[in-house]
């Protein structure tokens, strides 16, 4: 086949999956389906908390903290997915990423009030993330398994899901103290 031939059957196969996701939306994981409303809820829900919770004196760095969880998360879930390692099949919508609600708005939020948490009292975030990335991996991966939120193939556990959370926190963590530093060194100069 000519580079032509196989960017033409690409982009074939790509709108034959569009479609596909456009159908199984409309008949399995529309505005009728419990789906998604979940998904709805898994938006609203964990913003709400942020907005009462957030302290609103480090708002920036908090943000920035999730900014990078969020970021680092769904690069790497439209990696898995990509690669058919992961599916969501009930997604928000089918104009939108699959995984948006969790990749997008429940692991950032829930690792900002835990960076919030473990920076404004002293506590150790390594040991605290390690436990809220098992809560996430082996409970709601668990679950969302067990009501077909979450597909996995080529091998891929929920131990997999465990040590990316634990990655993506740590280097989100590393990465916002790196810019705190960087700022408050840019502060002191004449």
């Amino acid at each position: 086949m000519s580079e032509q031939e196989i960017l033409q059957t690409i982009y074939d196969l790509k709108e034959k999956v569009s479609d596909l996701r456009i159908e199984h939306w409309f008949k399995y994981s529309n505005w009728e389906t419990w789906y998604f409303w979940f998904n709805i809820m898994s938006i609203i829900i964990p913003l709400a908390i942020l907005y009462f919770k957030i302290d609103r004196k480090r708002l920036f760095e908090i943000c920035f903290f999730g900014f990078i969880v969020h970021v680092t998360w769904s690069n790497i879930d439209s990696i898995l997915s990509s690669n058919n390692y992961l599916i969501h099949p009930h997604g928000f919508t089918h104009f939108l990423p699959i995984g948006i609600t969790v990749t997008a708005v429940v692991l950032p939020v829930f690792f900002m009030l835990l960076y919030q948490y473990c920076t404004n009292r002293g506590k150790n975030f390594y040991l605290y993330t390690i436990i809220l990335s098992a809560l996430f991996a082996y409970g709601f991966g668990y679950w969302s398994k067990t009501v077909e939120l979450l597909i996995m193939y080529k091998g891929m556990k929920l131990t997999h899901i465990f040590v990316i959370d634990i990655a993506v926190a740590y280097f989100a963590f590393w990465v916002t103290k790196l810019f705190i530093k960087i700022k408050n060194t840019t502060l002191k100069k004449p």
